[in-house]
């Protein structure tokens, strides 16, 4: 669609930048940006944190994690009453705090207010929207930390079916009733952004804001930025729009995914029946009914009216491809930095230091805590878009990943013989993986070569 190609557009513009644009990640004012001071007295520091994580205490503590992300559920049922849901949530994020773990809640999205009979498109149910927004405030006070208004707003999935001018104004509702109920507490008050056009909406909001989020997953998602450096240059580019100090709210790279080359992807097509993406384009009724059900009740939802080819764009080319193909474009990658555990962990390594170097910065979180059984997209758990970003496995074991997050969130300066010494190990270890990989492709090529006739 439209969008597909505009995004990979400005990917490949801001790719050629990043070489000539460091420089606007350099923010010295920042260092005494009372706004910035107020951000890091309020959450005690620099706030080191995880998404979706489980309660296993000593694990998020060797990993230096002293903060937990998650959603808060809608709180009330149809009748006005308190949800067992909220309830449950609520009393789950006290035992974190007991136990010495700061909470960065989410609020929910606009289709639960939609659902609860609030449509924020309507003038009228402003007033009692913004009661239920200094209800979390006040409900979640000793608990709750850090706000952070709705999620990922200019996402289809999240946003839908406001606009984005209407999730905007949605976020400012909740932030002009937030905000001036949290100005004697240690809690802060902010929103996240996917790309920099919603911080120029939310300029009109600043005012009640503490801070900006942005969510960033390079490498992971498109074919075209490859530099490591663009997580710096994004993070300038926001700090210089909106002035306002900054969180990184989601931040992570996908622990596995290989390539599938033109044949496998052949044969995963003929599973569902179709010798090619034109055919099933041109038979799009019967292959939506063909696709995971997660994957094709989301597509039909979200774009009812869609076109068979804008809906083959989005399946074979846009937002569904690496799911349908469950797989990872060769070129969906940093460079360096390959998705395995290994690439993950140097990820992680590499980024976290250069992040705390960021004065404006005042947090960063990793998406996410474990992996996943299954995508939640589209079902499948074969699939790794959204399935190999955690920290431990499916087994609760520490991945590559957790010891360099540990690594990357100590205050504790490692002797610089130390930490060469163990540069050189990763590169080593890294040189190792590579040869493995390339004499196994060898000698699968080799194992696949027919010698018949050759000899005869």
């Amino acid at each position: 669609m439209k969008q597909t190609i505009v995004n990979r557009l400005l990917s490949l513009l801001l790719s050629l930048l990043v070489p000539l644009n460091l420089w606007m990640s350099f923010h010295p004012a920042a260092k005494i940006d009372p706004q910035v001071k107020t951000v890091l007295e309020k959450t005690g520091g620099f706030m080191k944190g995880c998404c979706h994580t489980h309660q296993d205490y000593k694990l998020l503590k060797g990993a230096n994690i002293g903060w937990t992300r998650g959603d808060i559920p809608f709180p009330f049922n149809k009748d006005g009453s308190i949800s067992k849901y909220y309830k449950s949530w609520k009393s789950e994020m006290k035992e974190y705090v007991k136990n010495g773990v700061k909470v960065f809640a989410v609020t929910p999205y606009p289709d639960d207010y939609i659902e609860y009979g609030l449509d924020p498109r309507k003038p009228e149910n402003k007033a009692a929207i913004q009661k239920i927004a200094k209800f979390y405030v006040e409900d979640l006070k000793g608990i709750v930390g850090a706000f952070q208004i709705t999620n990922e707003m200019g996402i289809d999935r999240f946003t839908l079916p406001l606009n984005l001018d209407e999730a905007v104004d949605f976020i400012g509702m909740h932030a002009e009733a937030m905000y001036p109920a949290t100005r004697d507490s240690n809690v802060i008050i902010g929103y996240n952004i996917v790309n920099p056009t919603v911080a120029l909406k939310m300029l009109k909001y600043n005012k009640f804001l503490d801070y900006i989020g942005f969510d960033l997953y390079i490498g992971c998602f498109e074919e075209f930025v490859h530099d490591i450096n663009l997580y710096q240059v994004l993070l300038g580019l926001i700090r210089a729009v909106s002035q306002k100090p900054l969180i990184l709210c989601e931040f992570g790279y996908i622990g596995y995914g290989e390539a599938l080359n033109k044949s496998e992807k052949k044969a995963l097509l003929q599973g569902y029946g179709y010798s090619s993406e034109e055919q099933a384009v041109n038979d799009m009724d019967d292959f939506l009914d063909e696709l995971p059900p997660d994957m094709s009740d989301e597509i039909r939802e979200l774009y009812p009216n869609a076109s068979d080819e804008e809906l083959g764009e989005m399946i074979f080319k846009g937002e569904y491809a690496n799911h349908f193909y469950k797989s990872l474009p060769a070129r969906c990658k940093l460079w360096g930095y390959d998705h395995t555990p290994e690439g993950q962990a140097k990820f992680y390594y590499d980024l976290i230091p250069r992040l705390r170097r960021l004065d404006y910065l005042c947090g960063a979180f990793v998406y996410c805590w474990a992996d996943s059984s299954h995508c939640y997209v589209c079902g499948q758990a074969e699939c790794p878009v959204e399935t190999g970003w955690g920290l431990i496995d499916g087994k609760g074991n520490p991945k590559p990943a957790y010891y360099a997050v540990r690594d990357g969130f100590s205050d504790v300066r490692k002797p610089l013989t130390e930490r060469i010494g163990e540069k050189l190990d990763r590169s080593i270890s890294e040189l190792n993986a590579r040869k493995t990989k390339a004499v196994d492709g060898f000698r699968q090529r080799l194992g696949e070569f027919s010698f018949k006739g050759i000899f005869n």
